[in-house]
């Protein structure tokens, strides 16, 4: 995929929504680029290899203790969480039946962005507030 459109993938997801180009180049340059065949494990479950990964081409499937989560595709993304806290993986991730690209973005090289701009930090406080405040009104029947 071209650096051109990588970049517009990172900055149409939510997690990254508002960033300047400047600070999504830096992104796109930090994080790494990887295919996985069909069916291979792109992420597994209680894994310790904490780092986001969005869905450039092709499709995965997500599972969560051995029950389907459903499928993800171009644009979409897992390990947010373990990108910024650092623990285990909460899902196991298996390429689709074409395979799948991902860009992925360790926590060993995101936590100095954030640390390094504010507003990377800001955009992705206000992401997480987001959608804690979606869980909330969820489990209030606020839907």
């Amino acid at each position: 995929m071209a650096t051109a459109q990588l970049k517009q993938v990172l900055a149409d997801i939510d997690l990254f929504a508002g960033l300047s180009s400047s600070a999504i180049s830096q992104i796109a340059e930090t994080g790494t680029t990887f295919k996985t065949g069909p069916g291979g494990k792109v992420i597994t479950e209680g894994a310790h290899d904490s780092g986001l990964r969005v869905v450039l081409e092709g499709s995965a499937t997500v599972d969560v203790a051995g029950e389907s989560r459903g499928e993800i595709g171009p644009g979409e993304y897992v390990g947010e969480l373990s990108m910024i806290d650092g623990a285990a993986r909460s899902a196991t991730v298996i390429a689709g039946s074409q395979g799948v690209t991902t860009f992925a973005l360790s926590s060993m090289a995101f936590m100095p962005l954030v640390r390094g701009d504010g507003d990377i930090a800001a955009a992705l406080l206000k992401t997480l507030v987001a959608r804690l405040r979606k869980v909330e009104a969820a489990s209030h029947g606020q839907s």
